[in-house]
C-alpha cells in the first residue's frame, strides 16, 4: 500500500509539472504578439506585390500555391496586383507561382519560392515587363541580377 502511495505522488507531482510547463509556454508565445502581430518572425505574414510594367497592356495575373488560388485580376499599367500568407515553418517549403497574359503574350512563374526569397523579409516586390518578372530590392532599385535571370533556371516560360 505504501508503495502506491508513493507512486501516486509521484504522478501528481509530474501532472504538476508538465501543467506548469504548458501553462508557462503558452504565456510565453501570447507575449510574443502584440497589436495583432508577433514579435516573432515566423509568425509574420509575406506580402506580395506584383506591378504591372507593361505600357498600354493590362495585365491579367492570378497566384496560387498547391492548395489555394487568390484569384484572378486584371490590372492596368502601373497598378499592382497583392497577396499574403504565412510562410512554412518546416525546411523553407513555401511556394507560390503566378500565371500572367496579356495581348501578346501569356506566361507562368515561380513568385515566391521560400529558400530563395527569403531576402524579402515580409515585403516582396515584382515588376512585370516584357521581359518579365523583375525582383525589386527593398531600396526601391531592380534587381539587376535577377533580372538578368542569373537563377539557376530560365524563370519565364512563354506558354
Amino acid at each position: 500500500m505504501y508503495r502506491s502511495i508513493t507512486w501516486a505522488r509521484k504522478m501528481v507531482t509530474i501532472s504538476k509539472s508538465l501543467l506548469l510547463v504548458s501553462l508557462l509556454l503558452t504565456i510565453l508565445v501570447a507575449l510574443q504578439f502584440k497589436d495583432c502581430k508577433s514579435s516573432l518572425p515566423i509568425f509574420d505574414k509575406v506580402h506580395v506585390y506584383v506591378t504591372n510594367n507593361l505600357t498600354n497592356y493590362q495585365l491579367g495575373i492570378d497566384c496560387k500555391d498547391r492548395n489555394y488560388d487568390f484569384g484572378f485580376r486584371t490590372i492596368r499599367f502601373g497598378e499592382f496586383y497583392f497577396f499574403k500568407f504565412r510562410p512554412t515553418l518546416i525546411v523553407g517549403r513555401s511556394l507560390y507561382f503566378c500565371s500572367f497574359s496579356w495581348i501578346n503574350g501569356n506566361t507562368h512563374f515561380d513568385i515566391y519560392i521560400q529558400n530563395r526569397d527569403q531576402d524579402c523579409g515580409n515585403e516582396c516586390h515584382w515588376v512585370v515587363n516584357e521581359s518579365g518578372p523583375c525582383k525589386k530590392q527593398a531600396n526601391g532599385e531592380s534587381n539587376r541580377s535577377f533580372e538578368l535571370c542569373k537563377l539557376s533556371f530560365h524563370p519565364f516560360y512563354e506558354s
